[in-house]
């Protein structure tokens, strides 16, 4: 879900430019940037017979190249720790979750989050879609400055990946230090245990405060709001910036790894479709056999929902389609229905929990890391961290994913990359997030009703 309910509508409204949508400036940028990472990677024998002023023109353009992607991955990483704290703040204090039955909800929310990451790295581990990309040497090479790349960009040194940590170093990382240093080291899980634990002390101070009759929490409720729209706005000008990076990393990879490293993001996609697929069939197992409804009868009347959302990769977007889905079709109640579909908006995202966790995978295959169990739990719990984080913020995937990266010390330069193809998967993910969402409504309504969950 990367494009959830916002807080205020107007960030929805700067969001959507009169120009072309985003993910089709991405789809050019990669259209412009395959010729361009063939001529890099060409043969440079016609190099040194261009004048002087020309050769250092072409280094300059090519270095600017090589380094946008970074630059922008850099600019993401240092917003999503404040962006990562306020949406959490601002779905605590804004969403009144009490009582068994929120209780109940958050509880499927938590246990299919864990699954969908449970079976991300399982179908990463199967397929190993990173296995042969040989990121960390910076590609191969046909000889000495043999390509016109080498001879204008310095080849990368090999990256000596970061030794694996044990778990009790893993639990003591979860502590900060300082609160200071959790913001310092961009520690997700250090931010988002010191966020969700500063959000529940508000919430009860929010609710202490309405049974005595006063209301300054609501200035507490508008400085969170406030800041949440700041650096939203921030983060909208360095999403415009994205293209500029795909196009730097495809050209520049292209012409360092080849078609090779572009045939491995198939079974990238391969390994996420899988993964997708293994979740709407424990989602239609737990209607099934907790819920004693029928599957067949939820995916008839979730079919309308799947279409909107699919064509829109936006759950904000098909909230009214898929109450009226819940209470007309699923026969959900209202109560039930509004409650998992609106605040499952900002914390149930197990397609976006799911497709991180296979990112992380296939980036340290890529690389050559060779992640460890306990490596792979660090991922889970980052990537559970980050659902939560990222359920506010558009493009939460792409933004949180420095932050998960950096947890397992993986490099963030070939991010982008993901994008070349994010605009199929988001719509996938968003879809996925939808239908659990609509799971649990239904859930939680034949719980309430006196059915099987307890």
């Amino acid at each position: 879900m990367d494009e959830p309910k916002p807080v205020n509508p107007v960030i929805e409204e700067d969001a959507e430019t009169k120009s072309l949508p985003l993910y089709a400036w991405v789809v050019l940028a990669v259209v412009l940037a395959i010729p361009a990472g063939l001529l890099l990677g060409a043969d440079a024998s016609w190099f040194d017979r261009l004048p002087g002023s020309v050769r250092l023109a072409l280094s300059a353009v090519a270095t600017a190249l090589d380094l946008a992607p970074t630059l922008i991955i850099r600019a993401l990483g240092a917003l999503a720790a404040p962006l990562v704290v306020l949406a959490i703040l601002s779905a605590i204090v804004t969403n009144d979750i009490r009582g068994r039955q929120g209780a109940r909800m958050m509880g499927f929310y938590l246990l299919n989050t864990l699954v969908a990451m449970v079976i991300g790295l399982s179908a990463s581990n199967v397929v190993q879609p990173g296995q042969g990309a040989d990121l960390a040497s910076g590609g191969p090479s046909t000889g000495e400055d043999a390509r016109l790349i080498d001879r204008l960009i310095d080849r990368p040194p090999p990256r000596a990946m970061a030794p694996s940590r044990t778990v009790p170093e893993i639990i003591l990382e979860m502590v900060p230090r300082s609160i200071g240093d959790a913001f310092v080291s961009n520690n997700l899980a250090q931010l988002v245990l010191f966020t969700v634990a500063v959000g529940i002390a508000l919430s009860r101070l929010r609710d202490e405060q309405r049974q005595r009759g006063e209301s300054t929490y609501r200035a507490m409720v508008d400085v969170l709001t406030v800041g949440f729209e700041l650096m939203m706005k921030i983060l909208l000008w360095v999403v415009a910036l994205v293209p500029i990076a795909v196009f730097g990393v495809v050209a520049i990879s292209l012409a360092r790894e080849g078609v090779g490293l572009f045939l491995r993001l198939g079974w990238f996609i391969a390994a996420v479709l899988i993964g997708f697929a293994c979740q709407v069939v424990w989602y239609l197992a737990q209607l099934g056999l907790l819920g004693r409804f029928s599957p067949l009868r939820f995916l008839a009347g979730t079919a309308d929902v799947v279409a909107m959302t699919f064509s829109t990769a936006s759950t904000a977007a098909t909230i009214p389609i898929t109450l009226r889905a819940l209470t007309d079709r699923l026969g959900v109640s209202r109560a039930a229905s509004q409650l998992a579909a609106c605040v499952g908006t900002n914390f149930n995202n197990d397609g976006t929990a799911l497709y991180q966790a296979v990112a992380a995978l296939f980036f340290a295959q890529a690389y050559g890391a060779d992640l460890s169990l306990a490596d792979q739990v660090v991922v889970m719990l980052t990537t559970l961290l980050a659902s939560v984080g990222a359920g506010g913020i558009p493009s939460g995937s792409f933004v949180t994913l420095p932050l998960i990266f950096a947890a397992v010390r993986l490099p963030v330069e070939a991010i982008p990359l993901l994008l070349t193809i994010d605009w199929f998967l988001d719509r996938c993910r968003t879809t996925v997030n939808v239908l659990g969402d609509m799971t649990v409504a239904v859930l939680i309504d034949r719980s309430d009703a006196g059915g099987p969950p307890t």
